[in-house]
């Protein structure tokens, strides 16, 4: 199958994939295997299964996946400490955290048991011992409790639109700020939250780890929120950037978001 799939991108180098959305891209011929995902400066192991990760999908059919953000990631991640992947997936931010530095610990924070599994497979992939990664099944949010995690995907298909709602599965929720961090000597360098519109309440969750350890931040903003990150960010004395432009300061407010934009939140 995976010969299949890479002959066919060879021999139609014409067409261009970049434009095609992840439905068009599924209707070519399947990836199965494991992948060799690089980024500018590392590269680890992914797996794929006849199409079942679309992250995974759209670097093979484009070239790169998430490369600014992931470049930026690694970046932050050079100096040794701890790390929270919240929205994991199946693991891209988490092994690029573990590239950058060998010594680095990671939380990773994914409520869909799939794509958890396939994290911890591809954490063997790569040769990551157990002991480096935190690995928890639950979504984070702004409250301790039971919420509904809505999956809109095929339960056969390592989603990436699953979301707390109003209805779905019972999954467990919690703080970042209920976590206790007490017992480690390393400190807290960064928080990645990818979660499909709850970033808010994941900082609002936070508020103490972050007014603590003022970690780098790479978080998902959308309309219908970012007046609201940006107070939130404002109260911690955090400068926000647009993840296309780190040279440059943004206001939130006045910047126009077509779907979802990764901002960096630097601290002062």
């Amino acid at each position: 199958m995976s010969k299949e799939a890479i002959n066919f991108k060879k021999e139609n180098k014409t067409l261009d994939y970049k434009k095609m959305d992840l439905n068009e891209l599924n209707k070519l011929p399947p990836y199965l295997g494991i992948i060799d995902f690089k980024i500018t400066k590392t590269s680890f192991k992914m797996l794929n299964i006849f199409n079942d990760d679309a992250s995974i999908v759209k670097y093979f059919w484009h070239g790169s996946f998430d490369l600014k953000s992931l470049d930026l990631w690694h970046e932050i991640s050079k100096e040794e400490g701890i790390y929270i992947d919240v929205g994991a997936h199946t693991g891209l931010y988490t092994m690029t955290s573990l590239k950058s530095n060998k010594l680095n610990n990671v939380v990773s924070i994914e409520p869909y048991y799939l794509n958890m599994a396939r994290l911890i497979t591809n954490l063997r992939l790569n040769g990551i011992k157990e002991k480096t990664v935190q690995t928890l099944l639950l979504a984070a949010s702004n409250l301790d409790s039971i919420q509904k995690f809505n999956l809109k995907t095929s339960q056969s298909y390592l989603s990436k639109g699953g979301k707390i709602d109003k209805e779905g599965e019972p999954i467990k929720t919690i703080k970042l700020d209920s976590i206790d961090f007490n017992k480690t000597e390393k400190k807290i360098n960064g928080l990645k939250i990818d979660t499909e519109g709850e970033d808010l309440k994941v900082l609002q969750g936070s508020f103490k780890l972050i007014e603590k350890f003022k970690p780098k931040i790479i978080i998902e903003v959308r309309n219908n929120n970012k007046s609201d990150i940006k107070k939130f960010f404002e109260k911690l004395d955090y400068e926000l950037f647009s993840i296309n432009d780190l040279k440059n300061k943004v206001d939130l407010n006045n910047l126009a978001i077509d779907r979802v934009l990764n901002i960096y939140c630097k601290p002062v």
